[in-house]
């Protein structure tokens, strides 16, 4: 959707609340949204507002997508909508990231890192995160599609690796029989 102006804020920051990135290096875990069963209200300071799609999420941001890119660095208020999550979680941050245009002939893909949460939005989104609706972001690059250097990726204890195993055999006098296994790697 084209970018609207109206009057509505949809995050008043609390002090309680603050909280963002940890600037010590440290990385929260993402997930990856089906961005059909999400949505975001962006607004910026103008009052002026979009609509899109979440793309992934953790505690220090979002990438997300709308009709028209915003300016990088641009502070907004944004009210996201999860699925399987009552209510909408509302936080302000800044543009941290905008994909180039020739990646997105449509919808433009951006990343906004939290600065902070309206009053217990924080506490709700990692209450969410925690009950594993969602499935775990790939792990080899940042919300902006950076690579991660390895000891970050050494470091993500909350990361799985399955495997899943085929396994034919054959008895004699009955036709083959193929079992498959799935196991995680920790």
């Amino acid at each position: 959707m084209p970018l609207k102006s109206t009057p509505s804020n949809p995050a008043t920051p609390s002090p309680a609340d603050h909280h963002g990135s940890d600037r010590h290096g440290s990385e929260q875990a993402r997930f990856t949204v089906d961005p059909m069963y999400s949505s975001v209200t962006v607004t910026l300071p103008s009052e002026t507002h979009a609509e899109g799609h979440i793309y992934e999420v953790s505690l220090d941001g979002m990438r997300f997508e709308l009709d028209e890119a915003l300016p990088l660095g641009a502070r907004v208020s944004i009210a996201m909508t999860l699925p399987g999550c009552p209510a909408a979680i509302c936080a302000h941050g800044r543009v941290s990231h905008v994909f180039d245009a020739a990646d997105d002939p449509a919808a433009r893909r951006m990343v906004v890192e939290f600065e902070t949460f309206r009053a217990g939005a924080r506490s709700t989104l990692e209450r969410y995160l925690d009950q594993k609706w969602l499935r775990p972001a790939p792990v080899g690059t940042d919300l902006a599609g950076n690579a991660v250097t390895a000891e970050i990726l050494a470091s993500d204890s909350d990361v799985q690796q399955t495997c899943e195993v085929m396994i034919e055999t054959n008895d004699s006098g009955s036709t083959s029989s193929k079992r498959r296994k799935s196991a995680s790697a920790a």
